[in-house]
C-alpha cells in the first residue's frame, strides 16, 4: 500500500488552523500572485507548507497556467507520499519522476521528450486514480462528455467534481489542459480525502464491492478431500472435471472416464498474447483428437478458447474462429463454451495497460457470440482479473469458472465451476493436469457425481451409461483423429 504523507485529521487541522489564523491576523500567502481570498488558497498553501508545490524562483505561483506531464508527475507522486528522487545531472528537471511515474502505475510507458507537453483532464484523471490505487471499474458517469472508469471513481471518491453548467448537465472536459490551482485542488483531496471507507483491499488496488454481482455461496466448512486428495463439497451437487489442451498430447480417454472424472473442458484454440507477437489466432491441433477421445469414452465434454482479445472486434473474430471448430461437436457439447481471457506475460502483454471496461466488453461480446450460436457460454476468471481486470457486473448473465489453486476458494463473488489445482493426477494422462469442480448440473449432461447432499434438492438426472455397457459413440468421422 503507497504512504500518504497526510491523513485526514490534516483536514480537520488545517480548518482550525486557518480559523485561528483568522481570528489573529490576515493569512499570508506564499506566493505574490496568489490572494488569501482565492479559494485554491487554503489548497496551496497547505501543499506549499507540505513541501508538496514550490512555485516559481520569482516567487509566483501561476495558478491559471497549463500543468505540464513533468510537473504533474512531481505533484502526484510527492502527494502520495513518494521520496523525491535526486535530480540527474544534464537531463531534464523533471526526467527524475519518469521512472517512479511508471513504477507507481501513472502512466504504462512514457517518452522523455514529452515531459513539457500538456496533458488533458482525463490523462490527469487516469494518472490520480491509479497512484491511488484505484481501478476503472465504476458506476454510471455522472458527465455528459465522459464515460471513463477512473474519472467516475474520482468523481465517487470526492477527489474531482466537473463543472455543473447552466443547463443542469455535469461536465468534465476530458480533452482539455488543467491547469495549477486545479491540480493542487486535487493533489490536496488525494491527500486527506477517505476516499477508502467501504472499499475492500486487493493486492495493490482498492476496490469497490459490486452490489449487483451475487456474493459467494460457498463456506469454507464445505470442502474437504477424499482418499485421492481431491477436492469434496458436501454443499449440493458437485461434478469432477478436468481442462486440458494439446500441452497434454496424447490421453487414455477411456482411463481418464474410469478414474471418477465426469467432463473435460478442451482447448480449441489461442491468441498469442506477447506485445512483440503477431497477435494471431491459432488452433489447437489436438482439439479434434481430444474431443473424439472425451466422448467416445462417455464423458460429458466442454470446450475453451484461450482468449487475448483487445478489441470487440477481435474477440468476436475468436469466437467465430471457436464456433467453426465446435460445430462437427455441437450434438455431444453438453458442458460450458468457455471465453478463457487471461492477462500473462505482464510488461510484455500486447493488453498491457488496456482499460478493463475494454476487455470486459471484449469478454461479454464473446460470450454473447456462444450464446447466440446456441451453446451455454462461461468466462474464466482468477482473482486479478475477476477484481481489476473485469468488471463483473456487466457479465451476470454468464456463468463463471473461478481459478484459485487452493483447498478452499476465496472469491467474494459467485461461480459455478472452480479450476482448484494445475497439479492434479488422473490415470490415463502423463504429466499433472487442471482439476475442477462444477456446482450446476448442466440439463443434457450425462455423468453424475456420487457425492450429492440428500437435503438439497436435486434436478431429474439424464440417464448415465451403464457400467457395463459402452457408451453411444460419435459418428464415425470423428474416430478418425486429425494427427498433430
Amino acid at each position: 500500500m503507497k504512504k500518504r504523507i497526510a491523513v485526514l485529521a490534516m483536514a480537520v487541522l488545517l480548518a482550525v488552523s486557518f480559523s485561528t489564523t483568522a481570528a489573529l491576523a490576515a493569512p499570508v500567502s506564499p506566493f505574490v500572485d496568489l490572494s488569501a481570498d482565492h479559494w485554491s488558497f487554503p489548497y496551496v498553501s497547505e501543499l506549499h507548507a507540505q513541501g508538496v508545490v514550490a512555485g516559481d524562483p520569482e516567487g509566483t505561483f501561476r495558478g491559471t497556467d497549463p500543468v505540464t506531464w513533468g510537473e504533474t508527475f512531481k505533484l502526484i507522486l510527492l502527494g502520495i507520499g513518494v521520496e523525491e528522487p535526486q535530480r540527474v545531472p544534464d537531463t531534464h528537471w523533471a526526467y527524475c519522476y519518469v521512472q517512479p511515474a511508471l513504477d507507481n502505475r501513472l502512466v504504462y510507458s512514457f517518452d522523455e521528450m514529452y515531459l513539457d507537453g500538456i496533458p488533458t483532464r482525463l490523462d490527469v484523471a487516469r494518472m490520480a486514480a491509479r497512484a491511488l490505487d484505484l481501478t476503472d471499474i465504476s458506476g454510471e458517469t455522472p458527465y455528459v462528455d465522459c464515460d471513463d472508469g477512473y474519472v467516475v471513481e474520482l468523481y465517487e471518491k470526492g477527489i474531482m467534481e466537473g463543472v455543473l453548467e447552466a443547463d443542469g448537465n455535469r461536465y468534465f472536459y476530458p480533452d482539455q489542459s488543467i491547469v495549477r490551482e486545479e491540480i493542487a485542488t486535487i493533489v490536496w483531496r488525494m491527500m486527506n480525502v477517505d476516499y477508502t471507507a467501504g472499499m475492500f483491499r486487493y493486492n495493490n488496488y482498492w476496490l469497490d464491492k459490486l452490489e449487483t454481482v451475487q456474493p459467494t455461496t460457498y463456506t469454507p466448512e464445505q470442502f474437504g478431500n477424499d482418499d485421492k486428495d481431491r477436492v469434496t463439497y458436501s454443499g449440493g451437487f458437485y461434478a469432477r472435471g478436468i481442462d486440458v489442451s494439446g500441452h497434454k498430447q496424447e490421453i487414455d480417454w477411456q482411463a481418464v472416464a474410469s478414474d471418477g472424472i465426469d467432463f473435460a473442458i478442451i482447448r480449441a484454440g489461442n491468441r498469442l498474447y506477447g506485445k512483440d507477437s503477431s497477435g494471431a489466432v491459432c488452433e489447437d491441433s489436438w482439439f479434434d483428437r481430444n474431443m473424439q477421445g472425451a466422448i467416445a469414452a462417455g464423458m460429458d465434454v466442454g470446450a475453451y478458447f484461450f482468449s487475448n482479445a483487445i478489441t470487440v472486434e477481435e474477440a468476436i473474430e475468436e469466437a467465430d474462429f471457436f464456433l467453426a471448430k465446435l460445430e462437427p461437436y455441437r450434438q455431444y457439447i453438453n458442458y460450458p463454451v468457455v471465453c478463457d481471457w487471461e492477462f500473462l506475460g505482464g510488461a510484455q502483454s500486447r493488453a498491457y495497460g488496456v482499460d478493463a471496461k475494454i476487455i470486459t466488453e471484449c469478454v461479454a461480446a464473446f460470450c454473447q457470440r456462444v450464446k447466440e450460436a446456441g451453446y451455454m457460454p462461461m468466462y474464466y476468471f482468477n482473482e486479478y482479473c475477476g477484481y481489476v481486470k473485469f468488471d463483473l457486473s456487466k457479465l451476470t448473465e454468464y456463468d463463471g469458472w473461478f481459478a484459485e489453486y487452493a483447498s478452499k476458494p476465496s472469491s467474494i463473488y459467485n461461480f459455478q465451476m472452480w479450476q482448484f489445482s494445475s497439479k492434479g493426477k488422473v490415470a490415463g494422462i502423463s504429466s499433472d493436469v487442471d482439476m475442477n469442480l462444477c456446482f450446476v448440473a448442466y440439463p443434457n449432461a450425462r455423468r453424475w457425481a456420487p457425492t450429492v447432499n440428500p437435503g438439497m434438492p436435486q434436478p431429474s438426472p439424464s440417464p448415465s451409461p451403464s457400467p457395463s455397457v459402452e457408451p453411444t459413440p460419435p459418428p464415425t468421422q470423428y474416430l478418425n483423429p486429425v494427427m498433430p
